[in-house]
């Protein structure tokens, strides 16, 4: 093989891992960006791979739970407590605790600078 097609071997390979990346990221924003909880916690998440808060509907005041598969939410878990709310709206790749004094908002790191909040049809 020449020094040619080995450069553009090389070259073609790193595209195709880099475009990879960014794809599966994309995806992985869009399945984030699909969840929702809007929860007064009634009981602290347990430490656990998976993310499970129980407490009640701040609108209905009815018993609800909020849980997830993915690792986002359970990055702050710790920073949960009794009386909070938190609030995961459909469509935003944030996740917020609210406090009775303060907001602590988490956002989903982007994937090459996408918009924290995707767009409908995305």
């Amino acid at each position: 093989m020449n020094e040619i097609t080995k450069t553009l071997t090389c070259l073609f390979v790193f595209i195709m891992l880099f475009s990879c990346e960014k794809n599966e990221c994309l995806k992985y924003s869009q399945i984030l960006s699909k969840e929702e909880c809007n929860i007064i916690v009634d009981l602290e998440p347990a430490n656990s791979v998976w993310f499970e808060i129980k407490g009640h509907d701040p609108i209905t005041q009815e018993p609800k739970v909020c849980k997830t598969h993915n690792r986002w939410w359970n990055l702050y878990a710790d920073e949960i407590e009794l009386g909070d709310t938190v609030v995961k709206k459909r469509g935003e790749l944030t996740f917020n605790i609210h406090k009775k004094d303060t907001v602590i908002t988490h956002e989903w790191e982007k994937c090459n600078e996408i918009d924290a909040t995707l767009k409908k049809g995305s």
